[in-house]
């Protein structure tokens, strides 16, 4: 049996289009928590949410962030499921799962996982960019011992060096300006905290809620509007 083609199928089959199989040795083992494969999964937002958002209007996109979150980690554990029934040990990284130290840092960004699999690069923001939809998509990480094809990793980032949007749109000015390469400390071209009080700043102004969500670098990213297709 070819378990990357039936993964894909079966992720195919629900929806879900963007897949890509990471080798993790050159992460720590406690990152991987034992594991050596990772499965990235992820959804894009519609075009109409994420222009709405561009325009002012975020309730759609707060709408389809929740919705793609349980999306995804049904998808997870259907991933999950399956391997398990091929006989490997595996571990969907579903939400709960998921715990950030007091710098909004997270042991294995599922981000990390993506790069390796060769789906993006990270931006300025600080988030994954993909060619397909730049970054208007949200990700979930299946940890497995199956034996997968893995996909090239991605070590650079492709954001022209001149490119200031992101940061220029950005309420907290959070992008430093810097490039994101492989091995790279997160704090030497993003400031997590800045964006993090900016982003709940505006949720709670827009929306009237509780919530760390703005996406304004994603909607204006020249890469999110090729991918999408506006303006």
């Amino acid at each position: 049996m070819d378990i990357n083609n039936e993964i894909i199928r079966l992720l195919n089959q629900e929806g879900c289009n963007i897949v890509g199989f990471a080798d993790l040795h050159s992460l720590s083992i406690d990152s991987r928590q034992g594991f050596d494969r990772g499965i990235l999964i992820a959804l894009p937002y519609t075009k109409e949410a994420v222009l709405d958002n561009k325009n002012g209007m975020p309730e759609q996109y707060f709408a389809e962030y929740s919705a793609i979150s349980k999306r995804l980690s049904e998808l997870a554990l259907l991933t999950a499921d399956f391997i398990r029934q091929c006989g490997y040990k595996v571990l969907p990284k579903v939400p709960s799962m998921i715990v950030q130290d007091q710098d909004h840092r997270t042991i294995m960004p599922h981000k990390t996982v993506a790069t390796l699999a060769g789906i993006g690069w990270i931006g300025k923001c600080a988030l994954l960019v993909t060619n397909e939809v730049g970054s208007a998509l949200r990700l979930i990480v299946v940890l497995t011992n199956a034996l997968l094809d893995c996909g090239t990793p991605i070590v650079k980032s492709i954001c022209p060096p001149d490119c200031s949007i992101c940061a220029n749109i950005c309420p907290g000015n959070a992008p430093l300006g810097g490039l994101w390469e492989a091995g790279i400390d997160r704090d030497s071209f993003f400031n997590a905290h800045a964006c993090r009080s900016a982003a709940r700043t505006r949720a709670k102004e827009m929306l009237d809620i509780d919530e760390t969500i703005c996406g304004l670098c994603i909607s204006n990213c020249p890469f999110t509007k090729k991918g999408l297709g506006y303006e």
